[in-house]
């Protein structure tokens, strides 16, 4: 499953997201990775859910970035979850233009059962059409 949390910057997306992740590593039975841009907000999730700063790779845009996450699953196939804090600050893609994206992180979702959950900033009213089935909090 896909799950977006979505709202303004500073709105509280990340602190959401953490505590989501550190409540799931309770009862998860696969790995579970975070992904963020930057290391400022590995000491807020537990230990046992592997923190990957984007920001040291050279992922520039989805593309690159869904061959990213492919290899994470290549290597890997026991995780559960992905959690990608700030979406936008990892592939610079404005969401109307990620439409195909999203449709190949279905077919993740669907081949592998790994669900994600992505935080956006962005305003519920600004998402496009195509993202609304995936909305848990905005």
């Amino acid at each position: 499953m896909i799950k977006l949390i979505v709202g303004p910057a500073g709105g509280g997306k990340t602190r959401i997201l953490s505590q989501i992740a550190n409540e799931d590593v309770k009862k998860a039975r696969g790995h579970l990775i975070y992904i963020d841009h930057r290391n400022t907000r590995m000491l807020q999730v537990d230990y046992k859910i592997r923190f990957i700063n984007i920001g040291e790779y050279e992922v520039k845009d989805e593309e690159s970035f869904y061959g990213f996450i492919c290899g994470i699953i290549a290597s890997n196939y026991d995780i559960e979850t992905i959690y990608i804090d700030g979406l936008y600050n990892i592939t610079n893609r404005e969401l109307d233009k990620m439409k195909e994206f999203f449709c190949k992180l279905d077919n993740i979702e669907l081949k592998y059962n790994i669900n994600f959950v992505i935080t956006i900033s962005s305003e519920k009213e600004s998402l496009p059409q195509f993202l609304n089935k995936y909305l848990i909090i905005g």
